[in-house]
């Protein structure tokens, strides 16, 4: 019996390990499949079971094997940071693979590949994406008096080029030698990112928060052990593969991800759910997010919210709410901040005020139409901002600490912006001649329209 009993659990595990590596199912999911399979297969004949477990795992196995040796994740133009995408399970939290340097074109933004609406507007991209050493995109190491850059997918560039990062932009237009630790995650993860590479760093750290993507609820438990398993599975090639063709046949039937509006004679999409965000009367990161934010008053020089595309352009698009939208998240932030006595600054109005400048000088837009991140424009406000903070002498004066006016805060933006476009062609979206943004390490594609512990105080 004890035999049958080990023999069962093993075949158990070799099913549970095949369902991951799918990347389809979650960890509650695995361990109640492993718990019914147990079962089961103590009673069920066991050659019988063993020939459909093992055909199964071998099945598995060649598909996998598909997958990587005929390269399909790079041929249905995807993003590099999707195909790229790793993870830490000792940290828990997510990067690149490390010491990469590739080239391609992405076909769309993220929103032009959670919906198959025509009305979206999808704008394909020439992007190069370099990685260092620590798995973050970076084309050089970090240097002890680097302006380091925490945060998740705007500060890792997503839908943007090599050259149009913000440690790129910071370094190319401002003379700022900076590092990002950029890569989609949460506050946990950033915490955990700066308490293990920027703990002791002398240069300034900033972290950036957006009020799309890092506000959602705070568990007050770290990850457990087999959360971390399962998302580790999902950065196989296999589970990525898997993931994006399921996106594919979920955006077929998708009508309400995506809502696209006017603005004038070009149409912008915008996430439902960032929307839904920004109207929201009131935060629901909960208790566990004043802890974190507590946590790093030694490890951080200032935190800086990234409002939504939605909250930026609402005033351009006269949308009903444009004069009414709520500002929970930042409210929020900046009394965790305020009580936590770390600088916050909000770039609400800097990207409001230049949005409008930009497209009524030269309609263009400081965020991809089919993307809910910024393009180089966008990027190059942050990084005005960042500047003025360390230089107020050469780029006007910063952001005041917590507070939305923008006296000075953009001045010589849109003269730096304007130039930099005409300097680069980088990151403008034309709305009469739509074209893809890229670096100057992209070309236009053909056709183309462009902790694992916080030190937090439980």
């Amino acid at each position: 019996m004890f035999i049958r009993i080990i023999m069962a659990l093993v075949a158990a595990l070799m099913l549970v390990q095949s369902v991951a590596l799918y990347g389809l199912t979650s960890a509650n999911g695995l361990a109640y499949m492993l718990g019914i399979a147990f079962m089961v297969l103590l009673f069920v004949p066991k050659r019988a079971a063993f020939s459909a477990l093992g055909s199964f795992f071998v099945a598995t196995l060649l598909i996998w094997g598909a997958v990587v040796g005929f390269g399909l994740l790079g041929k249905q133009g995807n993003s590099p940071d999707r195909i790229l995408a790793a993870y830490d399970m000792v940290l828990d939290t997510r990067m690149y693979k490390a010491d990469v340097d590739i080239a391609m074109t992405q076909a769309s933004g993220d929103l032009g590949v959670i919906t198959s609406d025509p009305l979206v507007p999808r704008m394909p991209r020439e992007i190069a994406f370099r990685t260092d050493a620590l798995g973050f995109r970076n084309s050089s190491p970090l240097r002890p008096d680097d302006t380091v850059l925490v945060g998740g997918a705007f500060i890792q560039g997503s839908g943007n080029t090599q050259s149009d990062t913000l440690a790129s932009v910071l370094g190319e237009e401002f003379g700022m030698s900076a590092y990002s630790l950029g890569a989609p995650g949460d506050l946990y993860a950033y915490a955990t990112r700066i308490q293990a590479f920027a703990n002791d760093h002398k240069g300034p750290v900033y972290l950036f928060l957006s009020e799309g993507e890092d506000f959602g609820h705070y568990s007050k438990t770290l990850r457990p052990l087999l959360h971390r398993y399962v998302r580790l599975m999902e950065t196989t090639a296999m589970a990525k593969f898997c993931i994006m063709q399921l996106e594919s046949l979920r955006a077929a039937d998708s009508a309400s991800a995506v809502s696209t509006l006017p603005l004038e004679n070009i149409r912008i999409a915008f996430s439902q759910a960032n929307i839904s965000e920004t109207r929201k009367p009131q935060c629901a990161a909960g208790e566990v997010f004043p802890v974190l934010i507590a946590s790093l008053k030694d490890s951080v020089d200032g935190i800086f919210f990234i409002p939504t595309k939605y909250r930026v352009y609402a005033p351009l698009l006269e949308t009903a709410d444009a004069s009414t939208l709520p500002s929970a998240d930042w409210d929020f932030l900046k009394a965790a901040c305020d009580a936590a006595k770390i600088p916050c600054y909000n770039l609400t109005e800097p990207l409001q005020a230049e949005a409008r400048n930009t497209w009524e000088k030269s309609r263009d837009l400081l965020w991809w139409p089919d993307d809910t991140h910024w393009n180089r424009n966008g990027v190059t406000v942050a990084a005005h901002t960042i500047a003025a903070l360390q230089k107020p002498e050469e780029f006007g004066q910063p952001l005041s600490n917590g507070q939305n006016d923008v006296q000075g805060a953009v001045q010589n933006v849109s003269q730096n912006a304007t130039q930099n476009a005409t300097q680069s062609d980088i990151g403008n979206t034309q709305s009469a001649s739509p074209a893809p943004s890229g670096g100057q390490d992209a070309q236009p594609a053909a056709g183309a329209q462009k902790p694992e512990e916080a030190k937090a105080a439980q």
